[in-house]
Parts: C-alpha cells; sequence; structure tokens
C-alpha cells in the first residue's frame, strides 16, 4: 500500500437526515463511534470541511499537516479545510469537536468581519493551536457551545440563529488568537493579508520575493521587513514554505507522481525541483514520497521545520 492509500480524504456527512451543515460531537461519543467509520482518525487523514476540537481535559499532540502541535487542558484546535490532521494515540482527551460545512461556514462567514480561519501558511503568525484559554473566554465557549447544540436541535428550516452563534464563537476565539499581533498597526495587517492573499493566487508561477513587492508596489526591502515585523519570518522563507507544503500535499494526499508534482508546481526542470525540496524538507521527493507512516513524515517535517 502505497502512502496515498493511507491518507483518506473524509468529507463532511450531515450527523442527520435533514439537511444540516454543522455537527457538535462530545469527544468521547466521537470515540465510541470509531467502528462506524471508514478510516482510523490515529492515522493522517485530510477533511473537506471546517473543524475546531475544544480540548477540557488531556494533554498531547495533535498532527496537522507534517507537524505536530502541543495541546492541553483549555486549548483549542484548529483544522482547515483539505488539510491533513491525526489524533494522539497516546491521549483520550475530554472535550468537544465542531465539524462545519463549507457552505455553511461560507454563511455564517456573512456575519463575520473577517473570515477566521486563514490558510495554513499564515499558521507562521497564527498557531492552528490556542494553548490555554482564558477561564472567563473557557467559560464563554462552553456557554456558546451548548447553546449551539441547543439550537441545531431545536431548528425548523432556519440556520440563521446557528449560524450567529457560531460567529459568535469564531469571533471570540479569533480576538484571542490575532492578540500576538497588537504591535501591529492596522495598516501593517492588511498588508500582510494582502501578501498572503497574492501568495495563495500566485505561488505556482512565482516563487520570488521580489516578484510579489513588485504585485505590491512596494520594495523587497520594505516587504521583507513586513514579513519579519508579522511572523519573524522573511518573503521567501513564507512563499517557500507554501511551495513546499504544496509539493507535500500532492505527493502524499493527491498522490502524485514526482514529475506530475513539479510540472504542476510550475518547475521545468525534475533535477532543480528535486534540489528545491531536498533543501527546504531536507529529504528528496522520492525518499518523502516512500514515507509508510506518520512518523516518518513528521520525523522529516519536526526536523526540518
Amino acid at each position: 500500500m502505497n502512502n496515498c492509500d493511507s491518507i483518506p480524504n473524509i468529507h463532511y456527512r450531515a450527523p442527520a437526515k435533514q439537511s444540516s451543515g454543522i455537527e457538535v460531537m462530545d469527544l468521547e461519543c466521537f470515540r465510541e463511534r470509531l467502528n462506524r467509520y471508514d478510516f482510523d482518525p490515529y492515522q493522517p487523514h485530510r477533511v473537506s470541511y471546517f473543524c475546531f476540537l475544544f480540548i477540557s481535559k488531556g494533554q498531547g499532540q495533535h498532527l496537522i499537516d507534517f507537524k505536530h502541535y502541543p495541546y492541553q487542558s483549555g486549548s483549542v484546535i484548529f483544522i482547515n479545510r483539505n488539510q491533513v490532521h491525526a489524533f494522539d494515540p497516546e491521549d483520550l482527551p475530554q472535550g468537544t469537536m465542531v465539524n462545519v460545512s463549507t457552505d455553511f461556514f461560507s454563511d455564517s462567514a456573512s456575519n463575520i468581519r473577517t473570515s477566521y480561519f486563514a490558510p495554513f501558511h499564515q499558521s507562521m503568525a497564527s498557531s492552528p493551536v490556542l494553548t490555554v484559554l482564558p477561564e472567563d473566554l473557557q467559560e464563554s465557549c462552553n456557554v456558546l457551545l451548548k447553546e449551539v447544540k441547543k439550537a441545531i436541535y431545536e431548528r425548523a428550516d432556519d440556520d440563521v440563529v446557528v449560524q450567529l452563534l457560531l460567529s459568535s464563537l469564531l469571533i471570540k476565539l479569533g480576538r484571542q488568537r490575532k492578540s500576538h499581533l497588537s504591535h501591529l498597526s492596522e495598516h501593517q495587517k492588511e498588508r500582510f493579508d494582502l501578501f498572503i492573499s497574492l501568495v495563495e493566487q500566485h505561488f505556482f508561477e512565482a516563487r520570488e520575493a521580489l516578484q510579489y513587492a513588485e504585485l505590491m508596489h512596494t520594495s523587497y526591502k520594505n516587504l521583507n521587513q513586513l514579513c519579519k515585523s508579522c511572523c519573524g519570518r522573511t518573503t521567501k522563507q513564507l512563499i517557500d514554505f507554501r511551495i513546499t507544503l504544496e509539493i507535500k500535499r500532492k505527493l502524499v494526499m493527491d498522490g502524485l507522481s514526482i514529475q506530475q508534482t513539479a510540472d504542476d508546481l510550475g518547475f521545468e526542470d525534475i533535477t532543480h525541483f528535486n534540489k528545491y525540496f531536498k533543501r527546504l524538507a531536507g529529504v528528496t521527493p522520492a525518499a518523502f514520497k516512500r514515507a509508510k507512516s506518520a512518523e516518518e513524515l513528521n520525523k522529516y517535517a519536526d526536523n526540518h521545520s
């Protein structure tokens, strides 16, 4: 069995017969239903929906896109759609899991000034794990989660109440997550958001920092300083991070060949592609693709992140 076979794609499934775009489940209940699933949540699997986990009790590490993130009691873990993740087999945390379909989240996002779930490469500026929420925020989250569950159960054909409650929860968590950027001006935040958006749009064909500086009508020096201020990384490091992540996803999750991956990402020379990936990931694309387990994948990622 090859690597792409071992990482299934998990699609959102409504918890009831009626149309539904959100599910709130106790983690203990989730584990009790494991025999109903056609995948192993303790092995890497990619989700096509948004998910977050509120950990009320427990301590371990959650795998998100080839990297382990530590969590503990009071943590919140965020998984974007199309990310690969896996639960820690050494820990059985207590808490709540919320799964939200893309359509439902899009409808709910209309109630939020800025979408909370960001592309994964922004996790350099905002970690996908909020460690130990303040007690008042934990209490507020618990209340809102209970209200969401109640509204889901009571609603007829109207999702507005559920969407508003979900939006309130995400706004509170979003403010907590962004607090570490409080030293930045609104202009800096807007410029950095623009840069991230441009990388997401153009990383397939643009791999140099100067190209993005030109798109933003600024200098290479100013853009580099902005990126360092926002997340402690250079412009080039952020671009390379996004490209490397895409290579990993295509090799491991999409099951593409090395040549297909290089072609998709605009590398005309396969030798250059191999050297590029090895310089950033510490291993050749072929060796990375041959990795058989989550432990092997994370050994490569953790040693070269």
